[in-house]
């Protein structure tokens, strides 16, 4: 699939799919995770969740009415805050701990569904900030492998090409009623 995409090009892909909604989707979130920076990030939070219980199991140990016994229990906790669920019936008794735990909360939650809404946001915004430098590379894209096209990539860019050759000739008439008429003597 190619990385820059017209939005017509990217939904009528998603509609050719023969593997169904299924496909389609996993297609979509391929293309969004390929095209963004949406996997680092997702790393970034997956890091962080495998480290912020070795400084709550650390500080939490301390108190002899803590939840958190372990690092293991303290993962629990950090997948359950991550999640936005909640309910890991582990609390943390510390000051420290849950000054932690809440910056913890905030920030994975935030950098989570912002990174997403925003992944997706600028996946489907990209098109319509140069519209005219997709169609041409969709359309060199073709013309570079157009002996090993398929009939409906053939329509697709024979669509696009007289699509962008009609759209030339509209801006061409509409210049030449506006200018003087060069065949007057």
């Amino acid at each position: 699939m190619l990385l820059v995409r017209t939005r017509k090009h990217r939904l009528a892909s998603i509609r050719r799919e023969s593997f169904g909604a299924v496909a389609a989707a996993f297609a979509l979130f391929r293309d969004v995770f390929t095209q963004t920076l949406v996997l680092p990030v997702m790393a970034f939070l997956a890091l962080l969740v495998i480290i912020v219980p070795v400084p709550i199991f650390l500080i939490e140990r301390s108190s002899s009415e803590a939840d958190v016994t372990s690092y293991w229990i303290g993962l629990w906790w950090a997948v359950a805050a991550f999640t936005t669920v909640g309910h890991s019936d582990v609390d943390l008794v510390t000051a420290p701990g849950r000054v932690i735990g809440s910056v913890f909360t905030i920030v994975s939650v935030a950098l989570f569904f912002g990174s997403v809404i925003a992944a997706f946001s600028s996946y489907f915004l990209l098109t319509w900030r140069k519209p005219r430098r997709h169609v041409i590379d969709t359309i060199t894209y073709y013309l570079q492998r157009i002996e090993q096209l398929s009939l409906e990539e053939i329509d697709e860019l024979e669509e696009i090409t007289s699509g962008v050759l009609h759209s030339a000739r509209e801006r061409v008439a509409d210049r030449h009623k506006k200018s003087p008429d060069e065949d007057a003597p």
